[in-house]
C-alpha cells in the first residue's frame, strides 16, 4: 500500500504498524508452525490487536473509540486479508457498527468499552431465519462468521437487531471451520431469551460489511500479486525467467489491471460510506459486488502461474485464493450486493 492512500496520520500510524505486525508477528510461516486452534484464534494476538486500536476504529470517541473511521477500517482490512488474520475483526467492526446505529446508551455502555478491549467477542448475523416474540427468539441461523468463538451474538430479526448471550437457554451453536482458516457456527434458537436494540436506523450495518469484505479480498488479491511479480521474475525455465515470456507478460497485466480496478472501486466506496449519504449506498454494494470476483480470477491465475507450489499448503499464493473464495460468500454473495446496487438505477427509469 502506498503511503499516499492515508487520508491523516492516525491512518498512517496504523497502516505503518499493521505492516511491521504482519511481517514481525503474524507472519505466515510462523502461523503454519501453529496448531489448528490456535491458527483459528490467538488470545495474544487479540489482546495485541486491542492494544493498537484497531477494534476501536468504528466506535465514536464519545463512546471510547477513535471515531467512525471509515478508511481506518478499510486499511486494516486490507491488512487483514493479506495476512489471513483469522480473529475476529470484521465482525468487531460490524459489531460496533450495529451498536452505535441501533443500540441504545446503556446498551453500548455494556458491550462496547470490552469490545474494543478484546474482552468480548461479538458475532454478527444478517436476515436470520427467525421470528422474535415477547422477547424470545425461535429460529435458524446459517453459518454466522466469528459465532463459533463469539460471547455475544447480534442477531437481525425481521428487520430489528437481538442481542443474544452465548450461554443463553435454548441456543445451540454447531461450529464449522471456514476454507481460509476462520471459523463460524450454525445457530438453533429454540424461546432463546434475547435483549432487542431499540433504535430504528438505516442498514449501515450491513454496508460496513460489504465494504469491509471486500477490502479484505483486496488485500489477499495484492498479496497473491506481489507473490506473483516476484515468482516469474526469479523462476527460471530453459535459461531466462518466465516472466520474459510474452504469454507470461500479458497474464500479469490482465492481474494488474484487475488490482488496480478494485482499489479504485475501493477507495469510491470508503468515501461513499464515509460521507453519511443515503444515496450513494450503491456504491458500497458495487464493491463487494466487484472486487471478490475479480479478488477470485486473480488468486487463481496467481496459483497457475505458480505452478505445483501454487496449490500447496505451505505457500502463501493458495491462502490468498481461500481467503477471497470465503470473502466472495460473507455477508452478501455478489449476486445480492448487484441486485442492490442496480436497484436505484431501476427506480429511476
Amino acid at each position: 500500500m502506498k503511503r499516499d492512500s492515508f487520508v491523516d496520520e492516525i491512518d498512517a500510524a496504523l497502516g505503518d504498524a499493521a505492516l511491521r505486525y504482519r511481517r514481525e508477528r503474524y507472519a505466515f510461516e510462523q502461523r503454519q508452525r501453529m496448531d489448528a486452534a490456535s491458527r483459528r484464534f490467538d488470545a495474544g494476538a487479540w489482546a495485541q490487536m486491542a492494544e493498537m486500536g484497531w477494534l476501536s476504529v468504528a466506535s465514536d470517541e464519545a463512546d471510547g473509540g477513535l471515531g467512525r473511521r471509515i478508511g481506518s477500517i478499510a486499511l486494516l482490512a486490507r491488512h487483514t486479508g493479506a495476512a489471513g488474520i483469522n480473529e475476529p475483526l470484521l465482525s468487531t467492526w460490524i459489531a460496533a457498527e450495529v451498536l452505535r446505529a441501533h443500540g441504545s446508551g446503556a446498551q453500548r455502555a455494556r458491550w462496547l468499552e470490552p469490545l474494543m478491549a478484546g474482552g468480548l467477542r461479538v458475532a454478527c448475523a444478517f436476515g436470520a431465519d427467525a421470528s422474535a416474540e415477547d422477547g424470545v427468539l425461535t429460529g435458524r441461523c446459517e453459518v454466522v462468521p466469528d459465532a463459533d468463538i463469539a460471547d455475544l451474538l447480534l442477531l437481525q430479526v425481521q428487520g430489528r437487531w437481538h442481542a443474544v448471550r452465548a450461554g443463553a437457554a435454548g441456543l445451540q451453536r454447531e461450529a464449522c471451520p471456514l476454507l481460509d482458516g476462520r471459523g463460524a457456527a450454525t445457530l438453533q434458537l429454540q424461546a432463546c431469551a434475547a435483549e432487542a436494540l431499540p433504535v430504528q436506523a438505516p442498514d449501515t450495518p450491513a454496508q460496513l460489511a460489504g465494504l469491509a469484505a471486500a477490502a479484505d479480498a483486496l488485500g489477499a488479491m495484492e498479496l497473491a500479486f506481489e507473490l506473483t511479480l516476484g515468482y516469474v521474475k526469479t523462476r527460471e525455465q530453459f535459461g531466462a525467467p518466465i516472466g520474459q515470456h510474452q504469454v507470461v507478460m500479458h497474464r500479469t497485466v490482465d492481474m494488474y489491471l484487475r488490482l488496480m480496478e478494485s482499489q479504485a472501486v475501493l477507495a469510491q466506496a470508503v468515501e461513499a460510506l464515509a460521507s453519511g449519504e443515503p444515496a450513494r449506498a450503491a456504491e458500497v454494494h458495487a464493491a463487494k459486488a466487484f472486487i471478490p470476483p475479480q479478488g477470485r480470477l486473480l488468486a487463481q491465475e496467481a496459483v497457475q502461474l505458480h505452478g505445483g507450489i501454487g496449490i500447496t499448503e505451505e505457500y502463501a499464493v493458495s491462502h490468498c485464493l481461500r481467503r477471497v473464495l470465503v470473502d466472495e460468500q460473507l455477508f452478501g454473495r455478489s449476486a445480492e450486493h448487484l441486485q442492490r446496487f442496480a436497484q436505484p438505477l431501476s427506480e429511476t427509469r
